[in-house]
């Protein structure tokens, strides 16, 4: 199984998910962490970043996740919530 860690970023809005998504999460990590790639992720690189290694997952159909997998292939959870975590923030 892959070797992973959790941003601050990811650990604060994990906190505010309703309880059933956090539930859900935990079931499927361990899925996630032996296949990154398995079908009901519909794990894709998420476009428009410099860093080729950052990642989106789906939890569900309303609920994502993202990540990155340094080059030794540990998985860094940087955000989870709904589909506009995906979306660039305004600067």
């Amino acid at each position: 199984m892959r070797k992973y860690v959790f941003t601050a970023q990811f650990e604060k809005s994990y906190s505010k998910l309703p309880d059933d998504i956090a539930e859900l999460f935990e079931k499927k990590l361990p899925v996630f962490l032996k296949d990154i790639f398995h079908p009901s992720f519909r794990t894709k690189k998420m476009e428009g970043f410099r860093n080729p290694y950052i990642w989106e997952a789906s939890l569900t159909m309303s609920y994502r996740f993202t990540f990155e997998m340094d080059k030794e292939g540990k998985i860094i959870f940087r955000n989870i919530g709904t589909h506009s975590i995906l979306e660039r923030k305004k600067v």
